[in-house]
């Protein structure tokens, strides 16, 4: 056996294992959630071949998982939708690509939430956000000391593809503007998703603390980086978004210790709040937005809306599935020409969703975004002070998507679309519109002796009794079998055993 064959067969080895996995799925939410700063720094050929090899060694690490991946129906609806758009669109080969690049983005989020479980796959997804914003910070804080000025993408094959000089290009990786308070872009070169990263990385590292998954000072370090970010970033939707968490937050812990009648009523109250803070918001938006120091036209995105609504209007199927627009081509570059040169989507999910896809891609996105945020939010209304806090993690960062979208495009792509997918597999399904047993809510199965799944009490020994881990994959698409029992992991905290017959 020669040594290549050797180091080959021992890198296959370390991917098939349970390390091996995780640290394959810690890296794949660095990619999605930084995938722009890679781009920056390797330009696209390199950056392809990086993605190329990321996703064999996940084709080899969870290779024996792979047979029972499922994907929802509406997650999978819309991929075949953006498929056929190529038979229409208007840049048929990057629509292809786009395509490809959604399949692959798509089955990372269900093979690695599948394979780790639940549980499990929170706390990966804990370390991958606090790498992505702990190295943002780190690059803004390196670019300070050692450059000294503003710093441009390391490789301009961006520009030169979109025909822009890179001597104007308006796109710089830093500005280096972290010593004097800001805003700072991070790695990823642009701060409204810098500050996104900031802010799902502070909603896990919360979740992860008040369940006790995370040591105090590993999540204390992560939320006191994240408002730092939040502070240096300036980002008018984060904060915008934080306070209506903060709203959520308050309700959740309040319908912990209802009734069930009264969490009802609770979540009533909160949903005509909503609504009369829109439209007071509606109503008033210039004085809102003064409150944020941002102008009417909202960094024009205004203006893009309206010239995107109308190309939208042209043609009901959608110019095609893209992704990022190809803006070297039309239509996408006569937006360019009337709005402004950093219009490489339409700053709105929904909307970009109707510009692509057409009327039905729009009302499946939608569709996929109310649901799931019904589900989330009904586990949440049925939560007990003794439950786990990872449900009320996912409705945060339901919300946090949802309200992203209507500013932000990301919903549809790279790290946006990987949580999406993820958490529509993680939230349990078949309870959005219809009333259920607190059993099948907490933990998405028809069995009852298993809902005690979300239960954080240490498990009792019985002979006649299995003990349940929350990490089970099978919890992840609500088909656990109450005969089979997962192996404890070393590192899971004792709080992730359950007894299932401590509520039956």
């Amino acid at each position: 056996m020669t040594s290549l064959s050797r180091s080959r067969d021992r890198v296959m080895r370390a991917l098939d294992t349970t390390a091996g996995r995780d640290a394959l799925t810690v890296w794949a939410v660095v990619l999605m959630f930084s995938g722009q700063g890679f781009r920056y720094l390797l330009g696209l050929p390199l950056y392809s071949v990086l993605c190329l090899v990321t996703l064999v060694a996940v084709v080899i690490g969870f290779r024996e998982t792979m047979a029972r991946i499922k994907v929802p129906l509406l997650i999978t609806g819309l991929i075949v939708l953006a498929g056929v758009s190529i038979v229409w669109s208007a840049t048929p080969a990057v629509s292809m690509l786009a395509v490809v690049v959604l399949i692959a983005t798509t089955f990372l989020a269900a093979v690695t939430v599948q394979s780790a479980g639940t549980f499990r796959f929170m706390r990966l997804l804990y370390r991958g956000l606090q790498i992505s914003l702990m190295g943002g910070l780190a690059f803004e804080l390196a670019v300070s000391v050692v450059v000294r000025h503003p710093l441009n993408p390391l490789v301009n094959d961006l520009d030169s593809l979109a025909g822009i000089d890179p001597k104007a290009s308006p796109f710089t990786w830093s500005n280096n503007l972290l010593f004097e308070g800001g805003p700072i872009q991070g790695f990823v070169g642009n701060r409204n998703p810098f500050a996104a990263i900031a802010l799902v990385a502070g909603i896990v590292a919360v979740v992860m603390l008040l369940d006790g998954r995370v040591r105090r000072l590993d999540a204390i370090a992560t939320i006191a980086t994240s408002v730092l970010v939040h502070a240096l970033t300036r980002s008018a939707t984060a904060f915008a978004i934080i306070a209506c968490l903060i709203v959520l937050v308050a309700a959740a812990f309040f319908i912990r210790r209802l009734n069930r009648q009264m969490s009802r009523l609770v979540t009533v109250c909160v949903g005509m709040f909503g609504l009369f803070s829109l439209a007071v918001a509606a109503k008033f938006y210039p004085l809102v937005l003064g409150l944020f120091d941002r102008d009417t036209d909202l960094t024009n995105r205004t203006g893009i809306w309206g010239h995107v609504s109308t190309l939208a209007l042209e043609r009901p199927q959608g110019w095609g599935y893209v992704a990022y627009w190809p803006v070297w081509e039309e239509p996408y570059a006569s937006v360019v020409r009337n709005t402004t040169l950093r219009a490489t989507h339409a700053h709105n999910a929904f909307i970009d969703a109707w510009f692509q896809l057409g009327i039905a891609g729009m009302i499946c996105l939608i569709a996929i975004v109310v649901a799931l945020s019904i589900r989330s939010w009904r586990i949440v209304q049925r939560s007990n002070r003794g439950d786990s806090y990872i449900p009320l993690g996912w409705a945060l960062l339901t919300a946090t998507l949802a309200l992203q979208a209507f500013t932000e495009s990301r919903l549809l792509v790279e790290g946006g679309w990987f949580l999406l997918v993820a958490l529509v597999l993680m939230v349990p399904r078949g309870i959005a519109f219809q009333l259920a047993p607190p059993f099948l809510v907490r933990t998405g199965s028809r069995s009852e002796p298993d809902m005690a799944l979300w239960k954080k009490t240490p498990p009792r020994v019985h002979s006649d009794r299995i003990p349940l881990m929350v990490d089970d994959p099978r919890i992840a698409d609500g088909t656990l079998a109450r005969d089979h029992a997962t192996p404890p992991d070393d590192d899971q905290p004792r709080r992730g055993r359950f007894d299932a017959s401590e509520d039956s």
